[in-house]
């Protein structure tokens, strides 16, 4: 989505997402690039074949934010509900959509009856509740439930239950929440909300997500070996439909280019590829047809700790300072647009009318003279090093952003030690992202909402930008949450420039021509239940 007054995020999905760090793993040494670590598989079985990279840390949604975790997760775990590409919501876990009190504060659901966990255990009740605590109590998501009642008790340490959870029997149960919140239904949907077996998970301890993951979703957890990769299994009592594939092999390849060159040779069925490699593969002949892009909602962004740039003269100086269509052009070509926005376009709140942030020198040294730095100002920029197009973006930042009177100083950790920094309000300046969870402005608005800001090392309050947010998720009508949430999006990034939205990107992958039925949706989530492979 994200220490945790409001709610999610992505999400994303989808991607360089804000994190937690606890937990973490020891990394053991990888395998040199391009040596294969393929399984063997079994005649006649269909394996689909996905490079990526390793998370070095624990597959557990209820801690890290990671689109390296959710690749994984999304086809172990499922959540209540399930997000479609549209935007949509649908029934995973229940028999149809929760029911809606009168006063719009009671939801009412009914569990499938005799759904088996991977382990044989038949969800109940006590699963989802357990589930839920367990959320809030990690506190890295926990907030996408803030809105239920006896949630800050339960953050706070006075309760050790959910008071707002209420069992009926065995696949009934309530959740009230303290007021009205519309986008209570989407924040079921996400990964964070998945749905665990409560003493299997109880029981792995520490384990869990490393040696245990257990779920009801299309497929087993079998094995995760660090710096090698993940092996899932088809789950043949689901209990929807069984997957159309045998097995998912997660083939950890740190380099980009690398994972390509194992994809041309046959190795992989999927990749994602880095925009700047788009104009090699979009000019090959072999590989143009089989690249394919989807329009994830979210982007990237400067995110500024407001106690140490606490003038926002400053801020607003360092996001005219460099030139977002050079980024564009340059590192992208032309697979990223400047942003216009925080809110992207598709999501209510989005300001049609806003303009992309101008590239003006002048107009900074100016903010910086006014703000007290006629001599100039030192910013220090972290970059998260699982992410190597931050560098290219970062150098022409701060090659740009000399002549506005900034020396940039670029300061690139490991996810780990970023996760802590942000913990610990270690970071200056970062180059961060965020996809939404699901599609609504709340989603999008996450990382920055009161409480979570503390979390990431933003520190940003103001309690105008607080009550729209919350009017936001109390109000039904359309048009109100639009005019609501774009008012807010302009205080954030057109007064107090918390945040500086830099672009917004199309990504591309490449698939193989023999999988079939793979949907790559807006959210970043990447569900393979209904992935087949044909051999061509």
């Amino acid at each position: 989505m994200k220490k945790n007054a409001k709610k999610v995020l992505a999400l994303l999905l989808a991607s360089t997402m804000l994190f937690a760090a606890a937990g973490c793993g020891k990394t053991e040494e990888a395998p040199v690039d391009g040596e294969q670590t393929t399984t063997t598989s079994t005649e006649g079985e269909k394996v689909f074949r996905v490079g990526a990279k390793d998370p070095k840390c624990v597959f557990d949604p209820n801690q890290y934010t990671y689109t390296h975790v959710f690749v994984v997760t999304d086809n172990v775990l499922e959540s209540l509900i399930k997000p479609l590409n549209d935007g949509s919501l649908v029934p995973e876990l229940l028999t149809e959509m929760p029911t809606l009190s009168e006063d719009m504060k009671t939801y009412s659901f009914e569990l499938k009856e005799g759904v088996k966990f991977h382990n044989g255990e038949i969800l109940t009740s006590n699963d989802v509740k357990y589930s839920y605590e367990r959320l809030i109590k990690k506190q890295v998501m926990g907030s996408i439930l803030s809105p239920v009642v006896g949630y800050q008790e339960l953050v706070d340490g006075t309760a050790t239950e959910l008071a707002g959870f209420e069992i009926i029997d065995d696949t009934h149960f309530n959740i009230h929440l303290s007021d009205v919140y519309t986008p209570f239904m989407s924040a079921l949907a996400t990964p964070y909300a998945a749905i665990f077996p409560a003493k299997a998970c109880e029981e792995a301890g520490d384990t869990w997500g490393r040696d245990v993951l257990i779920g009801t979703g299309y497929f087993t957890f079998d094995k995760y070996e660090q710096g090698v990769g993940v092996t899932l299994s088809k789950f043949d009592e689901h209990h929807d439909q069984v997957a159309k594939i045998d097995r998912v092999e997660y083939k950890f390849i740190e380099d980009d280019n690398t994972q390509v060159l194992e994809y041309q040779k046959g190795n992989l069925d999927y990749v994602e590829i880095q925009s700047t490699m788009y104009p090699v593969y979009s000019a090959d002949p072999e590989l143009k047809d089989q690249l394919v892009p989807f329009q994830p909602a979210g982007g990237f962004y400067i995110l500024y700790n407001t106690k140490e740039m606490s003038d926002p003269r400053v801020r607003e100086a360092f996001s005219i300072s460099f030139d977002r269509n050079v980024i564009c052009e340059n590192v992208f070509h032309g697979t990223a647009a400047p942003s216009k926005s925080f809110i992207p376009a598709g999501l209510i709140g989005h300001d049609e009318e806003a303009e992309v942030y101008p590239y003006d020198p002048e107009r900074a040294k100016q903010l910086l003279t006014e703000a007290g730095y006629p001599n100039g100002y030192d910013v220090r920029l972290t970059l998260n090093a699982a992410y190597p197009l931050d560098i290219p973006i970062a150098t022409t930042i701060q090659e740009q952003a000399k002549a506005a009177g900034f020396n940039v100083t670029l300061d690139q950790v490991d996810s780990a030690a970023w996760g802590e920094m942000k913990l610990n309000g270690g970071m200056q300046a970062c180059i961060s992202s965020w996809y939404v969870d699901y599609n609504d402005p709340d989603s999008m608005l996450y990382p920055v909402s009161d409480g979570r800001t503390d979390y990431v090392s933003s520190f940003y309050h103001n309690d105008e930008f607080k009550q729209l947010m919350i009017d936001g998720v109390r109000t039904v009508d359309e048009a109100e949450r639009h005019e609501i949430y774009k008012k807010a999006e302009h205080i954030l990034t057109r007064e107090d420039y918390a945040v500086s939205p830099v672009y917004n990107e199309t990504k591309y992958s490449l698939v193989s021509p023999k999988v079939q039925n793979l949907d790559l949706g807006f959210t970043l989530r990447m569900f393979f239940g209904q992935v087949d492979i044909v051999e061509q």
